[in-house]
């Protein structure tokens, strides 16, 4: 059987959230006035994040220069290597954008790694964002995880099983369609409130004991 192994970025693969923290940092706060309704699922993560770039004054050496403070989990270049061990290719899936994903995983010698994502643009003074992917019917996301998980099944050759790991909202539609699931943080707290099974996690150490012990990772 063979084995499709998606995980998200932000908060996930970072250890704190790189977007958030960005559109934080270079809107003065005022982003987190979009949070609310975004969680709520009132407005898309599309809308928020369209707004949040519109907040933006910075130049592209300034925010480049912001990213460099920020940190991958620990395990997961580990995790990766035993991952191809296992002939499994991580895929990154993440609602975050493309340019910051990708610095961070290239200074971590991991530029490799497939990233499905949405794409931001620098422009003077700012951020424009496309969003490359249309979503077939999710509203919520702007690169809809769930949709993209299904599509890499109905490519596959056989039987697939299908595991993701996240950590926020944005991981709310790969929760309800992976097979396998680790969870933490704010996805854990809504995967117990829909009673979605879920596996805690802290590092990708304890991600790769866990597939280990269960067989999708040989020793």
């Amino acid at each position: 059987m063979q084995t499709l192994l998606f995980c998200d970025f932000d908060g996930t693969i970072s250890r704190r959230d790189i977007g958030y923290s960005l559109f934080h940092h270079f809107s003065g706060g005022h982003n987190d006035a979009l949070l609310p309704d975004w969680k709520a699922g009132r407005i898309s993560s599309r809308e928020v994040l369209t707004r949040e770039a519109a907040m933006v004054s910075a130049t592209q050496s300034e925010i480049m220069s912001f990213l460099g403070q920020f940190e991958i989990d620990p395990g997961f270049s580990a995790f990766v290597v035993q991952s191809r061990k296992n002939r499994i290719e991580p895929v990154i899936l993440s609602d975050g954008l493309d340019f910051y994903i990708k610095y961070i995983l290239e200074r971590n010698q991991l530029g490799g790694l497939q990233v499905v994502s949405n794409v931001g643009h620098f422009i003077a003074n700012g951020l424009e964002i496309e969003f490359p992917r249309v979503n077939r019917a999710c509203r919520r996301c702007g690169n809809c995880k769930g949709e993209i998980i299904e599509e890499f099944c109905a490519q596959a050759s056989g039987t697939v099983r299908t595991v993701f790991i996240g950590d926020g909202y944005s991981d709310i539609c790969a929760a309800r369609v992976a097979d396998r699931l680790f969870a933490k943080k704010d996805l854990a707290v809504y995967c117990r409130e829909q009673n979605i099974a879920y596996t805690t996690f802290d590092t990708f150490h304890d991600v790769a004991s866990r597939l280990t012990r269960e067989g999708y990772f040989s020793e």
